[in-house]
């Protein structure tokens, strides 16, 4: 009898982190000071965590619909070939059944939620089977399609929660999915070697410094807008909000990401696993409380300091 954990490994949780970014919109829209912002918060979360679980159950069902059909090329693959469906560990029926079950049960959901919600959902199951039917085969296509499908993820949270989807949530989330999915085929590449293009046809259009040019370029653009996105929204508070100082943070994380990549790192194939990584683990940590004490924070710290020590710290002047 297959066990339950091979149809748990068919759904690939450890993926699941892609759609924390429908989450965005209530950190990074219009931001308050924060008891009005915490109140925004805790009002959004349930729709957004049941927005959550619609993009996992959708995106496992995707998952699943792959694996099938590629069934025989992930046998061929050093890695795929472990999978439940070519390992034998798996029955293509079950997960068939699986895998529709899990689809119709999102779309209900997002149906009965909301309908702007459910459009999202749907334009983002058009655009993960083209990219699995077709698009993936093409260069430079299959990675922009990738980062339509990030940026799906994101805008449906605006629309769980009745908030505008903003250029910069849209420019931002591009990117950084750009610096994924190029990050990825660089390690690919590297895992496969010469017999790259037998297991991902893309691979005879793809060449190393082609995919050098996008991570720099991707990685660039990531730290560049999320720049201009702290000097735009907080330039005119940035002495009781300097979110600015934040920005060389980002820039070291997208850094120790590239690094990681180069250096042929799981991450680049794994992004789940950067987590593991005790530069981004840090690095992370200190980006989340920065960015919450500059936001929140800052001007009750400086006050309290100013109080201490009057010569060193010069009052704030409210815009």
């Amino acid at each position: 009898m297959m066990g339950y954990y091979e149809y748990l490994r068919l759904m690939r949780p450890h993926q699941w982190y892609k759609n924390v970014l429908v989450f965005l919109p209530v950190v990074f829209g219009t931001q308050k000071f924060f008891p009005v912002w915490l109140n925004d918060v805790v009002g959004s979360m349930p729709v957004l965590f049941l927005g959550f679980a619609v993009l996992c159950a959708v995106s496992s069902a995707g998952y699943i619909f792959n694996d099938i059909v590629d069934e025989e090329k992930d046998a061929a693959h050093p890695e795929k070939r472990d999978r439940p469906l070519p390992s034998g560990q798996a029955s293509r029926s079950t997960a068939l059944i699986l895998a529709t079950v899990l689809m119709s049960v999102g779309l209900i959901i997002a149906w009965l939620q909301d309908i702007a919600f459910l459009l999202m959902i749907l334009l983002y199951i058009v655009n993960s089977q083209l990219y699995n039917w077709k698009l993936r085969n093409y260069a430079i296509i299959d990675v922009c399609v990738i980062a339509v499908g990030f940026i799906i993820r994101a805008v449906s949270g605006t629309f769980l929660i009745n908030k505008p989807f903003t250029s910069w949530l849209v420019i931002g989330v591009f990117f950084f999915a750009l610096v994924l999915g190029f990050g990825k085929r660089k390690n690919e590449l590297q895992l496969l070697g010469a017999d790259a293009a037998l297991h991902k046809p893309v691979f005879k259009q793809y060449t190393e410094t082609m995919l050098d040019q996008g991570i720099a370029m991707a990685a660039t653009w990531v730290v560049a807008f999320y720049a201009l996105y702290c000097y735009e929204n907080y330039q005119a508070t940035t002495e009781s909000q300097p979110v600015i100082i934040t920005v060389p943070i980002v820039a070291g994380l997208v850094l120790r990401y590239v690094h990681l990549v180069y250096k042929g790192s799981d991450v680049g194939r794994k992004p789940h696993l950067a987590i593991k990584d005790k530069g981004i683990l840090a690095g992370a940590i200190l980006f989340i409380a920065t960015l919450l004490v500059t936001l929140f924070f800052y001007q009750g710290i400086y006050d309290y300091l100013f109080n201490l020590f009057p010569p060193l710290f010069p009052p704030i002047i409210q815009p």
